[in-house]
């Protein structure tokens, strides 16, 4: 049975997918379940295996209060909960301590995100790309197709041949801009989390950046995690192509972790500082008013 035609039997891939991009946490908006228990639901019932995860004030300057919750959520998680550190570039002394202390806490990858009004080849985030150098970690960018961020995602690549930059939202806005950048270094990866899903987008990835250049990333909980990990298994892509995207390429780059110092466990082999109130950048991909945006710390999970 092809994963195609399980995907219309409502049946999960026969193998774990890992899923490079999701977020816990409270948000600007209302999200249905809040509790580990209903993520992982989910994740049961459509065969996530495992995915990495940020808190929701990634975008803020509270980074480090919503990293202290994903660690909460790990506890909790029945090993398929991996955390990424977000990273607030508030001086490279202050990044340096709280990237290494998280990366000593068990979290495997760095989240960026450029709402901070930061560009991701701000001096203050050096610690955070040497760290992950060393520690070959996966670092999470997000990206809306701006040229200014694909230039600093590949200058970072670069400067950093360890470690793995990942381009969020594939195809989002510029297509070619993030086959270009992936073509630019081969430690650059493209996740496939984009609620538009247009038809054909993950098929031109694929041609344009090559089978091993992608990854699975659902956005979860922003995203349908059965919607984003439907348009990977129901593309006009062979079978072998789909796990490449669903499982083997993240598993490559999750078996060089080294974190806290030590080899990371792979997935099996199968089955507050100072806050700003600048709006965001001016894309759709998580649109809130600029004001709410770091404002939802106070607003307690009702769950873990």
């Amino acid at each position: 049975m092809t994963l195609c035609d399980r995907l219309r039997r409502g049946l999960p891939p026969p193998f774990g997918v890992i899923d490079m991009h999701g977020h816990v946490g409270r948000y600007a908006y209302p999200i249905a379940d809040l509790a580990s228990e209903g993520l992982l639901r989910v994740l049961r019932r459509a065969g996530i295996e495992t995915i990495l995860c940020s808190h929701m004030q990634c975008m803020s300057a509270d980074a480090d209060w919503g990293n202290a919750q994903v660690l909460e959520c790990l506890r909790q998680g029945e090993g398929r909960l991996r955390g990424y550190a977000a990273v607030f570039p508030s001086d490279p002394q202050t990044v340096h301590a709280s990237v290494s202390g998280w990366i000593r806490a068990g979290f495997i990858g760095i989240k960026l995100h450029d709402a901070n009004q930061f560009r991701y080849d701000d001096p203050a985030y050096e610690p955070a790309y040497r760290l992950a150098n060393e520690h070959r970690l996966p670092v999470l960018m997000h990206c809306w197709g701006r040229p200014a961020q694909f230039a600093a995602a590949v200058r970072t690549a670069r400067a950093y041949p360890d470690l793995t930059v990942i381009l969020a939202h594939g195809g989002s806005a510029n297509p070619e801009g993030y086959a270009q950048a992936a073509q630019a270094a081969p430690n650059i990866l493209i996740d496939t989390c984009l609620s538009r899903s247009p038809l054909g987008m993950i098929e031109f990835l694929v041609a344009r950046a090559g089978p091993e250049r992608i990854v699975f990333g659902s956005d979860g909980y922003f995203y349908s995690i059965t919607q984003q990990l439907g348009k990977i298994m129901g593309a006009e892509l062979p079978d072998s192509v789909k796990r490449l995207i669903l499982r083997d390429n993240a598993l490559r780059v999750l078996g060089r972790v080294r974190a806290g110092g030590v080899e990371a466990p792979a997935p099996p082999a199968e089955e507050p500082p100072k806050t700003t109130d600048a709006p965001g950048p001016s894309d759709d991909s998580h649109p809130v008013p600029a004001r709410k945006r770091w404002s939802t710390r106070g607003v307690r999970t009702p769950g873990p």
